[in-house]
């Protein structure tokens, strides 16, 4: 959604804009992504502009020489991970230029005064106002029709100091809010024009700093009936009340994710969250009593974690019952408290490319940090005993035969016990539960369109008229 605010910018300015979200295509069923360099070829840019996540470092660089050996157009690199690791391309000769920060206030001068450089330009954009942040501009991506979510951010920027957080580098520790009827009148301009929208996520660093106000927003949200279902990124446990957990609901909201981090008191006390964990657990309960489903976001590795203070974490993970949970392995991000940690008290491998969950096949990769109270074996030992003992590996039947041969490799015979023993139960009870919501937030009328869709599907088509 960044690379759309900026296509909106510049089809103000005049320019011609097409977008292709690679990422984005892949998750579209039905649509086979284009080939890149034909688009390329056909399309004939001025100016080649590309995000960069950390996690997709590699098809980044892939990318990078497709677009170098195709067009002789300047090549603008931006995104997180530029932002945090801007030396990864201080010297590439394909780049013109890298814009670290929030390109809102500067893309315009870059694309109208691009040029091949023979050594990229380092452009550092300062924070944007909030009125500088236009609303996106759907019509340049490639594949559309296909769109299902539509991402918003209500405000940028968070306060807080997590010792794990690098948001201080890309958005700001400065709260900058949009007006509200702007987001509104947004999304409804969004669904209108296309329908296939199911779903809004509201993506900001902390969207309840200023709480009256997000509950205003939920209000106006749920007055505008746009028949989406709601999702809420970075939601802080200490602002949950049931006034806000009704009014997500009212909204669209099915589910809500708590980031807890750790179970352990004395790693937790460490990271500065802001909220303890009596606040998380009572933010927990707060939504299962208003039968939302419950997510938790764990962080295996934080400084002074080991694999017995891990055991924490998975006892409370099981006390809360969770309908899903994220087992996140550490990054120890540029500029971090924890990259300071590590660096004193341990070791630092490679964070590009490298993915936080273990895969729902029960892949993984080599964890980025380690020290000597938990080294990777450890790790990779915590990071798999929690994933087993909260069910959140796929139960397919290659995947058996993979647990019991990893459950020999680590030493893990109980968690593979636990998994195998619990793991239908918990998947059974998990759907009841969320079929139960549903058919409770639709009320009776739901069970009759049920009824109904059942019977329709039994009658031949041929019986059907227009308009049936």
């Amino acid at each position: 959604m960044g690379l759309l605010l900026l296509a909106q910018i510049l089809k103000s300015q005049g320019h011609d804009v097409r977008i292709i979200d690679f990422v984005f295509l892949q998750s579209c069923k039905g649509l086979r992504p284009p080939s890149l360099a034909q688009e390329i070829r056909d399309y004939l840019p001025d100016v080649v502009g590309i995000s960069i996540f950390t996690y997709h470092y590699d098809e980044a660089l892939e990318t990078i020489d497709l677009v170098n050996r195709t067009t002789d157009a300047p090549i603008v690199l931006g995104g997180p991970h530029v932002s945090i690791f801007p030396d990864d391309f201080a010297y590439d000769t394909r780049i013109s230029y890298l814009v670290c920060g929030e390109a809102e206030s500067e893309i315009v001068s870059v694309v109208e005064q691009a040029k091949r450089q023979s050594e990229p330009m380092i452009i550092r954009c300062q924070p944007v106002k909030p009125e500088e942040i236009p609303q996106a501009s759907l019509e340049p991506l490639y594949g559309v029709e296909y769109l299902k979510e539509y991402q918003i951010q209500l405000s940028r920027g968070c306060p807080f100091q997590c010792s794990f957080c690098v948001i201080g580098q890309t958005a700001g520790r400065r709260i900058r809010e949009r007006p509200l009827e702007q987001c509104i009148q947004e999304l409804s301009n969004a669904k209108n024009k296309y329908p296939q929208i199911m779903s809004i996520a509201i993506t900001d660093d902390c969207p309840t700093f200023h709480k009256e106000r997000f509950k205003g927003f939920l209000n106006s949200l749920a007055s505008a009936k746009l028949g989406c279902m709601l999702t809420i990124d970075n939601l802080r446990a200490k602002d949950v009340d049931e006034e806000l957990i009704e009014l997500c609901k009212k909204a669209g909201g099915r589910n809500l994710c708590i980031g807890v981090e750790s179970g352990n008191v004395e790693v937790f006390e460490g990271l500065n969250k802001g909220e303890t964990l009596e606040e998380i657990k009572h933010a927990a309960q707060i939504i299962r009593n208003k039968r939302l489903a419950l997510g938790l976001c764990f962080v295996i590795g934080l400084p002074g974690d080991n694999i017995l203070k891990h055991r924490d974490s998975i006892v409370l993970a099981k006390a809360m019952k969770a309908d899903y949970i994220y087992w996140n392995m550490l990054v120890p991000w540029p500029g971090t408290r924890v990259e300071e940690w590590y660096q004193k008290n341990g070791g630092i491998g490679e964070m590009r490319n490298f993915s936080t969950l273990i895969s729902p096949d029960l892949s993984w990769q080599t964890p980025p940090v380690w020290s000597g109270s938990f080294p990777s074996r450890d790790l990779i030992r915590a990071w798999l005993s929690a994933n087993l003992e909260t069910y959140c590996i796929s139960m397919r039947f290659k995947n058996l035969l993979r647990i019991i041969k990893v459950a020999r490799e680590y030493e893990l015979w109980r968690s593979a016990w636990i998994y195998f023993g619990g793991k239908l139960p918990h998947y059974l009870a998990v759907n009841i539960r969320t079929v139960y919501r549903i058919a409770r937030s639709l009320g009776p009328l739901f069970l009759v369109k049920l009824i109904t869709y059942h019977i329709v599907k039994k009658i031949p088509i041929s019986h059907h008229k227009v308009g049936d």
